[in-house]
């Protein structure tokens, strides 16, 4: 007799909360920097969250769940081509959490997003919109961080157009939902795969405060020291 399929928990809350604030910050911050004018100043507002959200992932990456640790997801060259080569219907194998290919596209985006996130503080749009670091730099670095920023935000845009594809990939060609869990935490496994080790939610929330008191000094009381 065969056992039947069992359900895990594969994402805990503070992860899928990330993910999905992060996601709509995103879009949010691109929007409102193309509109430019009075949105600016939800610009702003929206990268200094998006700050706080990547500092608090990058400690969650060390001390987190299993499944959210960078340990438990970034694999070699070996794994990588390996698990690629199995991307078509009928030999694709799910896998718990990231597999070897979305653990560097999710360390990718992190970095990018890191760097649009950090140079934002020093850019100047030379209208009426500046970061609140730009006047602790030369004008030359501010420069540059405003060109990179601008054209940073178009390899963001194109990086989550991919993401986005592969996602669809995985729903329509490989019958592989990775929406559901990301959203509900649990996945339909079969039956004796072990629940990976999740972490308590608190630790996320001292995290998570930690990162946001670390970006309102960045952002305001630094620039007036």
């Amino acid at each position: 007799m065969t056992a039947a399929p069992a359900r895990i928990r594969v994402w805990d809350l503070p992860t899928r909360i990330f993910h999905w604030t992060l996601a709509a910050l995103v879009v949010f911050s691109f929007t409102t920097g193309k509109i430019g004018g009075g949105w600016m100043s939800w610009h702003l507002k929206s990268g200094y969250a998006i700050l706080a959200l990547l500092l608090f992932r990058l400690a969650w990456g060390v001390v987190g769940s299993s499944t959210s640790r960078f340990t438990g997801f970034l694999r070699g060259p070996v794994a990588f081509f390996r698990y690629a080569a199995g991307l078509v219907p009928k030999r694709h194998r799910p896998v718990i959490g990231h597999n070897p290919m979305g653990g560097w596209m999710v360390l990718f985006l992190l970095l990018i997003l890191l760097a649009q996130a950090g140079s934002g503080l020093f850019s100047d749009d030379e209208i009426a919109t500046q970061g609140p670091l730009a006047e602790k730099v030369s004008n030359a670095v501010v420069a540059k961080m405003s060109s990179f920023h601008d054209f940073n935000g178009w390899i963001i845009a194109v990086a989550a157009g991919v993401h986005v594809l592969v996602i669809a990939y995985y729903v329509f060609g490989l019958k592989d939902n990775l929406v559901k869990p990301m959203w509900s935490g649990w996945r339909a496994v079969d039956a004796g795969v072990e629940q990976p080790p999740m972490r308590a939610a608190w630790l996320a929330a001292i995290l998570l405060a930690l990162a946001a008191a670390g970006v309102y000094w960045l952002v305001v009381v630094y620039p007036k020291g």
